[in-house]
């Protein structure tokens, strides 16, 4: 019987994992540039903390929309065709 590497055998997740992560280091580097410009424009200092907040809602703002959004149309409808 021949095995398969945990590398091999979880591929898909392992790629949906590195798409994850980059998408969401993207999204906080680019928060970052966006930050400094709105803070440049209010003639502040940018802060770490407002940063941390600020994309901290952000991030889980989107997730919260789009995951709740995936998990009724899968779990729904599949609870819905069940009964």
């Amino acid at each position: 019987m021949k095995r398969s590497s945990v590398w091999r055998a979880y591929s898909y997740a392992w790629i949906t994992l590195g798409f994850f992560i980059i998408s969401l280091v993207g999204h906080w580097v680019f928060g970052w540039f966006a930050y400094l410009d709105e803070q440049r424009a209010l003639g502040q200092p940018p802060e770490f903390g407002g940063y941390l907040i600020e994309m901290s809602r952000d991030t889980l703002e989107n997730w919260q929309s789009e995951f709740l959004q995936l998990l009724w149309q899968v779990g729904g409808l599949a609870f819905l065709l069940f009964v």
